[in-house]
């Protein structure tokens, strides 16, 4: 009788200790690949999306004021190169991105399409304020997997400071190096000529940002 139940707690225990190894390494997975949870979750890439339109309120809050205070050099614009795409073009060759650059008035329409200019802001012609580019971190269950990899910020948190970032602007390259790379949950840094950022987590306040300069 001793042996028989013996063996039936033998086989519980196996049983509820392969359930625990298979839920601690999903955890795990989930960890070192949130995407498998942007599968499984119907709301993460929404959640996602409020997170950065989050940062986008707060950009928007920032004093007129403190703007104006701001004093930029003047710049001349790189020589018009014809050779180049028609195409507003990110590329950051460090990370694997190389996408077209949306410029939405609408922020979710903006970060569907991959990178997304935040409207009222720089632009690489006019740098009286910073560039702001955000775009999704992990992306859309349906986005392929090389649309995934040129056009979202998935590896932003690889940039590095002295990494160079160019953008294509009217047939024209510009070149932005980082100064400053960190996670945080707001702008802290406005003189930046360009500033990038996207989620840490999908439902995280923290963000990551890389603030850079134009170096030609």
């Amino acid at each position: 009788m001793n042996r028989n139940l013996l063996k039936a707690l033998s086989k519980i225990y196996l049983v509820f200790g392969i359930i625990l190894i298979f839920f601690a390494f999903s955890i795990i997975a989930i960890t070192f690949y949130p995407q498998i949870w942007y599968s499984l979750s119907k709301t993460a890439t929404e959640t996602e999306a409020a997170t950065i339109q989050e940062q986008l309120t707060e950009i928007e809050e920032y004093e007129p004021e403190e703007v104006e205070e701001i004093e930029k050099p003047e710049t001349t614009l790189p020589p018009l190169d014809t050779s180049l795409p028609r195409e507003n073009i990110l590329r950051i060759a460090s990370i694997g991105v190389d996408s077209e650059i949306s410029q939405k008035q609408n922020a979710d329409e903006g970060l569907e399409e991959g990178i997304w200019i935040v409207p009222g802001f720089g632009t690489p012609e006019i740098n009286d304020l910073p560039i702001i580019i955000a775009a999704h971190r992990f992306g859309y269950v349906y986005w392929s997997s090389d649309f995934r990899q040129k056009s979202s910020f998935y590896n932003l948190p690889k940039l590095r400071v002295g990494d160079r970032v160019q953008i294509i602007w009217d047939q024209r390259s510009y070149e932005f190096e980082v100064y400053k790379a960190e996670d945080n949950t707001q702008i802290t840094d406005y003189d930046a000529d360009l500033i990038l950022y996207t989620c840490r987590m999908y439902n995280s306040p923290v963000r990551v940002f890389r603030y850079l300069n134009r170096v030609n």
